[in-house]
């Protein structure tokens, strides 16, 4: 009788890898930098940030995979690896600056670049852990091809000063751009491209409701994390300029920064994949981002009126430093909390019609002479499920109560067949259901509004919902799916 050996699953191995690969690294800057080389780049902070940052983005890709997110996974797998390259590079360029080798020029080059696809796939990570569709939505081809062509044209036209003083710092005045008009135009695209993702989910956020909503404001906030960090980097820049900021301090900083969002993002994918979010978590994750960009805009601010060529004096500055503090730091506060409590506010019941004092108290015979049905509504369902289908703030007829005679769904006659709907009108009809926006429901299904739209029509079509005084289609549509569901169980 032979034993039989448990094979380690890959899921186990992937934080377990990373987590070797990362020390290995780490390891290996801190001894570079005892031995007087590399500068900022060996400072402890500077090298077990990406490392430890690389084993949650790593650990976070076997959570993805495991719950059923396996494009998140994927991504999140990608961040962890680009972690990797990102100190990897760091040690070989580190190595062959301190060895004089004719490699270094190149060498530097390339790991200056490796900053960027981390912010891409940061953002992606998230954005996908709430998407349901299988095909790949054209924002994030947009992102990863524009970030992309930045950092290859940032490895290709930009070098290091020379000589090598260790390592140039990630600072402007450390390096020398070739065709600079060329490098200034893919800046700009490659900043213009972290902002799609944020727009498009906050959007999409907003305009749902209930649970899709948590999920999508808390990706919203995920992928928001990436241009607050290049925020942050300019920001340095700028203090860099009146020498108050030392440009390694402000690099180390800097890596801290582009970890810490790596962090921050994958948190919010297995936050966003558990589907039903606490309130709390929405909480710190929206007011985290907001008080960091509160932070940013008083540090920005205040390094501007602490210049050396202001007017103001020493007492003065601070005290506009202190006012700002106080003023945005208490607007965000707030500010924040509603949109926290925005995100997570439980859905209204739809406004019940007057009732009419002639209508009779015995069954009334439904228009198309069949099953009768009460004024109260009958079902017993009714009023829960039109709660959990709230409707979306915008673009939605004025809302009213689903028992409305003439508009193919009777109180107590059950829920409309929904056999002769597609599998797209399915999964359209699901996502309403669950207070998906038309902004949401393409977020998630991977395609256009306008689809979205025609999706949508074609639903109340085959359900019989025809528009009328008083009736919401959409909330009658997202009963007869949720009724449906609760006879599938």
């Amino acid at each position: 009788m032979t034993a039989s050996v448990r094979p380690v699953p890959a899921l186990l191995g992937l934080p377990v890898l990373a987590g070797a690969t990362a020390g290995a690294c780490a390891v290996a800057l801190v001894a570079l930098g005892a031995a007087g080389h590399g500068g900022f780049t060996t400072e402890p902070a500077g090298a077990v940030a990406p490392a430890a940052a690389a084993v949650t983005a790593a650990t976070a890709a076997s959570r993805l995979a495991r719950s059923g997110h396996r494009a998140a996974g994927r991504l999140a797998t990608g961040l962890a690896a680009s972690l990797l390259a990102y100190l990897a590079l760091a040690v070989l360029a580190v190595a062959t600056v301190a060895a004089g080798h004719q490699w270094a020029g190149p060498a530097v080059a390339v790991w200056n670049s490796a900053w960027i696809p981390p912010l891409a796939l940061l953002q992606l990570t998230a954005s996908a852990v709430v998407r349901t569709g299988a095909a790949t939505p054209g924002t994030h081809r947009y992102v990863g091809l524009v970030l992309g062509a930045a950092t290859l044209v940032n490895a290709l036209l930009t070098t290091a000063t020379e000589p090598f003083a260790g390592l140039p710092t990630i600072a402007g005045e450390s390096w020398r751009t070739a065709l600079a008009p060329v490098g200034a135009v893919v800046t700009v695209l490659g900043v213009a491209a972290l902002l799609v993702l944020p727009v498009t989910l906050w959007r999409a956020a907003l305009g749902s409701h209930h649970t899709v909503r948590a999920r999508l404001g808390v990706a919203a906030a995920a992928t928001t994390a990436a241009p607050l960090t290049v925020v942050f980097c300019l920001l340095l820049a700028v203090a860099r300029a009146p020498g108050d900021v030392e440009p390694s301090l402000g690099s180390v900083a800097f890596l801290v920064a582009l970890s810490g969002a790596a962090v921050f993002a994958v948190a919010c994918a297995v936050t966003a994949a558990r589907g039903t979010i606490d309130a709390r978590r929405v909480g710190f994750v929206v007011r985290a981002v907001g008080l960091a960009a509160a932070a940013l805009l008083v540090v920005g601010a205040g390094t501007l009126v602490a210049a050396p060529g202001s007017s103001l004096g020493p007492t003065s500055v601070a005290l506009v430093v202190s006012a700002l503090t106080v003023v945005v730091g208490g607007g965000t506060w707030a500010g924040t909390g509603r949109l926290a409590r925005l995100l997570t506010a439980a859905p209204t019941l739809p406004a019940a019609p007057p009732a009419a004092p002639t209508l009779p108290a015995a069954p009334a015979v439904t228009p198309r002479g069949g099953a009768e049905g009460t004024a109260d509504g009958g079902g017993a369902a009714g009023t829960a499920d039109v709660a959990e289908a709230a409707v979306p703030a915008g673009g939605v007829e004025a809302v009213a109560s689903p028992e409305v005679p003439g508009t193919g769904v009777e109180a107590g006659a059950g829920p409309a067949p929904v056999g002769g709907l597609t599998a797209r009108e399915r999964e359209v009809l699901a996502a309403l259901a669950e207070g998906a926006s038309n902004a949401g429901i393409a977020a998630q299904l991977v395609v256009s509004e306008r689809t979205v739209d025609a999706h949508l029509r074609a639903i109340f079509v085959k359900l019989d919902l025809t528009p009328g005084g008083g009736t919401n289609r959409r909330v009658r549509a997202a009963r007869i799916w949720l009724e449906h569901a609760r006879q599938r169980r």
